[in-house]
């Protein structure tokens, strides 16, 4: 990073320089005259004729999203071969953990923070909540959609922060005349939730050059209904040897003697007393498991008492409830014939209801929560002495005579308040003005838009304080009361009651995120050549972000139960000036050159320039060449430097020093206001052939090198390197006397550098025969490197598996998912008169999860899923599609995740629970 100053941007403002925001062209479109149209193409802001340029983008049109049969747009995503699960965030993914609701897209495995997201060409304010700041696509309508540009290239050159792994970007409908009105429903074929439903209407008036005024509005509705782990047989049990057992904690497991008064670092200090912090190792249970709901371990707690663990599995949410309303407009007046003035609205509200198991206590989870020292509550549910039901017996048989007579810490799983549910609700909006016109040959556009993302987030039900939990239990005169071994977990009435008197509803975490953006841009021919004229293009862009959160005072103290422990606000601003330059020029008739450069610098974390040069050669008739090679960045957002570090509850992990397996400690986690910028450099070289008219293969080499990663590792990574002598993680664990793991340090920092590498495939047949028009398109990506290397100069190796050789997890994989090596979608559409077609193949290898129960490594196999469809447009402006996804109603291969997911049978990032899923859509324009 260079901190010199920008230069004024007045100067700039003044000479109409720009930068690009742009949207990318489809083809080449004659204009009114009958010239062919120049056109702006994605990663680059100067127009062209030919739409071939040096870079390599994906375009997916209207009819590709109808016929992909996607029902929202995080599907639709899911699909494109370039897209990974490694580093994304799904729907499902909420479902015991806190993603507020946000649906993300992460190119090339780099995660959603390096894949810049537009609409329109212009950036979008980023998601206020959970652990990243990208942008939420559940907000933007699939319905709204006309094509999704994706550019497979860094593009910091041009769009500055963020577009390490490539940009996505949206383009609304801006032009259309008349009025449509769609209608779609779907629903599995088996029992079970998961159906959905849509409606839009798409209305247009006004002829630019006809009445000076062009109007576009669209609105859409989409609603789709919960499916659970129960509904589903490879997902309603979280127990199935050799594979997978749940480990959860249980209602009743005795954790050790406690001593009034003291801490549980306290009580784990003093002579005598051994407490257990594993769910899966404790002083067991007294009863026979199953009589309270719970299933007993196959390997016992202490000298091998019986534990009793909790089977998740059927009470997860496989699909959310989900709610999508929204509104979009386009307004463009032509001022004279040099003069156009425009209007750009979006408005979109995703509502995201998510509903799992009861919430789990054991004095761990306790341990940060200061309520209790405030208050001077025990932080422990303990069964005293004094109570009917203490296992003195029990404890007798087992040998824990030691224990008799003392305070109990014991374990619940709450059930009297019901299932956790939560809503979060997601809110983009979008306002953008601006002008464009030309001087001569000069074109030139000045914009303003105002960017605003807002989540709301909700407990419903099964939310509960814990201190006052504890006091409830802990009081002397409720003690009697309780009954961890109660059958089927009833407790009497008089202590559900002032149980349920600590139950907390109401706000969990509000959150706001804004960006304004002025931006101008001028493009032009620069000078003469030969060749032809070399093209220009200059601009500027000046963006303020400012992002604030607002957790409710009981998510601010840690106290409220299943929410994950305590959540500081953020409230922080920045301003970030750029500039940036483009120049093209025909070296040759059948040669260009190009290079661009832009300048950003951040108030907080300093400045980056970084630059790109690209060719492109016509080799031949049919054949063009092209390569390009640059420079990109991602500075750290202001979530990345200002969210406060808080102790809290780790995810999962498992020990591989001691053999203790899902393990929940106190993890450190948050911010770091002294983190630097990411680097990166890229490479890329292909071509484009058309040997024929019928064919055309379009094949892409590329190369990224990361370095200064800005990441959170996961708390299985940090244990792991731990255990293996890594020094970058000598400093980040915390074990006890008898080495087990007590708290873990999970907080962003810049950590070691990630190589990769990789080539795109597109194949395209087009023909016309006796029986009708055939296309057939092939769009895949290899992956053949992935490498991620730790501070400490660990390497992992990251395509194809989710685990190194020892079974713990690749760096970075705290958010799941894999790098595949090879994904693609095939399709064939078969088009005669009204009646179209398609079949579909989704395809990815096979890759290495988790080790089994018994330590022997697993592999998930190859897979392939078929969609069909067809469409009939056989009367006025009637068209009706049937379809199906995943027509086989094949079920998901075993996947053994070792990274947070609360989901168990299949790979939440891969595959659609739903199974075999038939919809009908019905489009009417009039």
């Amino acid at each position: 990073m260079n901190p010199q100053p920008l230069q004024p941007i007045a100067l700039l403002v003044r000479g109409l320089f720009t930068i690009t925001l742009c949207s990318s062209a489809l083809a080449q479109t004659p204009d009114a005259t009958g010239q062919l149209e120049r056109v702006v193409v994605t990663g680059s802001s100067i127009k062209r004729v030919d739409s071939e340029t040096a870079l390599p983008v994906q375009i997916i049109t209207k009819a590709d999203i109808a016929r992909t049969g996607a029902t929202s747009t995080e599907q639709l995503l899911a699909s494109i071969s370039a897209a990974s699960g490694m580093g994304s965030t799904t729907n499902a993914m909420g479902a015991g953990a806190s993603t507020g609701g946000l649906s993300s897209v992460s190119l090339r495995g780099l995660t959603a923070d390096r894949t810049l997201v537009l609409v329109n060409g212009r950036r979008l304010a980023p998601f206020p909540g959970g652990a990243q700041a990208s942008v939420n696509v559940n907000t933007i309508p699939l319905a709204a959609i006309e094509r999704v540009e994706i550019l497979k290239d860094g593009a910091s050159g041009v769009y500055g922060s963020d577009a390490v792994a490539g940009v996505v970007n949206f383009i609304l409908t801006k032009a259309f005349d008349g009025v449509q009105v769609g209608v779609s429903a779907g629903a599995p074929t088996r029992d079970g939730g998961g159906k959905n439903k849509k409606a839009s209407i798409v209305a247009g008036f006004g002829d630019l050059e006809a009445d000076r005024f062009s109007v576009v509005a669209s609105a859409a509705y989409e609603k789709e209904d919960a499916l659970f782990g129960r509904e589903r047989a490879f997902s309603r049990s979280g127990n199935v040897p050799p594979f997978y057992t749940n480990g959860a904690t249980g209602q009743g497991n005795i954790e050790g003697a406690w001593i009034p008064g003291k801490t549980l670092q306290e009580v784990e200090a003093t002579p005598g007393y051994r407490f257990f912090r594993s769910p899966n190792s404790s002083y067991g249970s007294p009863v026979d498991c199953t009589t309270i709901g719970m299933f007993k371990r196959a390997s016992g707690g202490y000298q091998g008492a019986p534990v009793c663990s909790f089977d998740s599995a059927p009470y997860v949410g496989l699909v959310p409830e989900r709610e999508l309303k929204n509104l979009t407009a386009n307004l463009t007046w032509k001022a004279s014939d040099n003069l156009e003035v425009f209007a750009d609205l979006l408005w979109g509200q995703s509502k995201i209801t998510q509903s799992f198991q009861p919430s789990p206590i054991r004095a761990s989870f306790l341990e940060t929560d200061d309520l209790f020292g405030q208050r001077h509550v025990d932080p422990a549910l303990l069964l005293l002495p004094g109570n009917p039901n203490y296992p003195t017996s029990y404890l007798q048989s087992r040998g824990f005579t030691d224990l008799i007579g003392k305070p109990l810490a014991v374990t619940v799983r709450e059930s009297a308040l019901g299932n956790r549910i939560n809503t979060d609700t997601s809110t983009q909006a979008r306002l953008t003005l601006g002008a464009n016109g030309h001087v001569g040959e000069h074109d030139y556009e000045l914009a303003v838009s105002h960017n605003e993302s807002k989540l709301r987030g909700q407990a419903v039900n099964g939310y509960f304080s814990q201190v006052g939990y504890a006091a409830v239990i802990n009081d002397p005169a409720n003690n009697s009361l309780w009954n961890p071994w109660a059958t089927g977990g009833q407790q009497s009435q008089a202590l559900v009651d002032k149980l349920k008197a600590t139950a907390y509803t109401g706000q969990t975490l509000n959150g706001l995120a804004k960006t304004d953006l002025v931006d101008g841009k001028v493009t032009g021919p620069a000078f003469t050549l030969p060749a032809g004229a070399a093209q220009y293009a200059l601009g500027f862009q000046v963006r303020k972000e400012a992002y604030k959160t607002d957790p409710s005072a009981a998510l601010f103290s840690g106290d409220i139960a299943g929410l994950g422990g305590s959540v500081a606000p953020i409230d922080r601003s920045r301003n970030v000036k750029a500039l940036f330059g483009e120049l093209s020029v025909p070296v040759l008739k059948s040669l260009e050159a190009s290079i661009e450069a832009r300048s950003d610098r951040y108030n907080d974390v300093g400045s980056s320039t970084n630059t790109k040069a690209s060719l492109r050669w016509r080799a031949a008739s049919g054949l063009v060449l092209r390569a390009s090679a640059g420079t990109g960045f991602r500075a750290p957002t202001l979530v990345d430097l200002w969210t406060p570090q808080t102790l809290g509850s780790s995810e999962q992990f498992d020990d591989p020093a001691t053999g203790q397996t899902d393990l929940q400690v106190n993890a450190l986690s948050g911010g770091n206001p002294g983190l630097k910028p990411e680097k990166s450099r890229q490479k890329q070289v292909g071509f484009v052939l058309s040997p024929i008219r019928q064919f055309s293969a379009t094949v892409d080499y590329f190369q990224i090198r990361l370095k200064d990663i800005i990441n959170t590792p996961s708390a299985q990574e940090v244990v792991s390197g731990f255990r293996r002598g890594d020094p970058a993680y000598a400093g980040l664990v915390r074990v006890s006397q008898a080495n087990e793991i007590q708290q873990i340090v999970t907080a962003l920092t810049n950590a070691g550098d990630a190589r990769l590498s990789g080539v795109d495939v597109d194949l395209l047949w087009r023909d016309t025969y006796a029986f009708g028009r055939l296309d057939v398109n092939l769009v895949g990506t290899y992956m053949s490197k992935f490498d991620e290397a730790s501070p400490g100069g660990f390497l992992s190796h990251k395509v194809g598996t989710t685990v190194e050789s020892d079974g713990s997890p690749v760096l970075g994989a705290n958010g799941g998912g894999v790098v595949l090596r090879w994904k693609h979608m095939l399709s064939a559409t078969w088009t005669q008169g009204p009646w179209s077609a398609t079949l579909v193949q989704n395809y990815y290898t096979g890759y290495r999860d988790g080790d089994d129960l018994n330590g022997n490594a697993h592999h998930v196999p190859s897979q392939a899923l078929y969609d069909a469809q067809l469409s009939w447009k056989g009367w006025r402006g009637l068209q009706l599609t049937l379809g199906v996804k995943n027509l086989f109603d094949k079920d998901p291969p075993t996947y053994i995740f070792v990274s947070n997911q609360f989901q168990y049978g299949y790979d939440v990032s891969l595959y659609d629970p739903r199974g075999r899923l038939a919809y009908v859509n019905a489009t009417y324009r009039f």
